[in-house]
């Protein structure tokens, strides 16, 4: 009689911890998958705006550039502007030299 006594007590007290520690665990779950959303928005999210943003930008510039500009653009920046490869980068890194 005591052995299933103490084994009801201990399961209580197993219960009772386990439903005290529900919510620290679940804060400790959604502070994880925050803070993971915050890295994938810090990471990804400057590439996604600021294409956008330059895109409409530039095509407006494009837009009113006479046919000698254009050539002249499309020569220059026609791979891409300003990677570690392209033209430009190439161009500023002989010019410092």
């Amino acid at each position: 009689m005591t052995k299933e006594f103490l084994k009801t007590v201990v399961a209580g007290i197993l219960a009772g911890i386990v439903v005290f520690m529900i919510p620290f665990l679940l804060i400790k779950v959604i502070v994880f998958f925050l803070l993971i959303k915050a890295i994938f928005r810090l990471l990804g999210g400057k590439r996604r705006w600021y294409g956008r943003g330059m895109h409409a930008a530039w095509a407006n510039k494009y837009e009113n550039m006479s046919e000698d500009e254009k050539k002249a653009f499309t020569e220059k920046y026609g791979k891409g502007c300003c990677g570690w490869y392209s033209s430009c980068s190439q161009e500023i890194n002989t010019e410092t030299k």
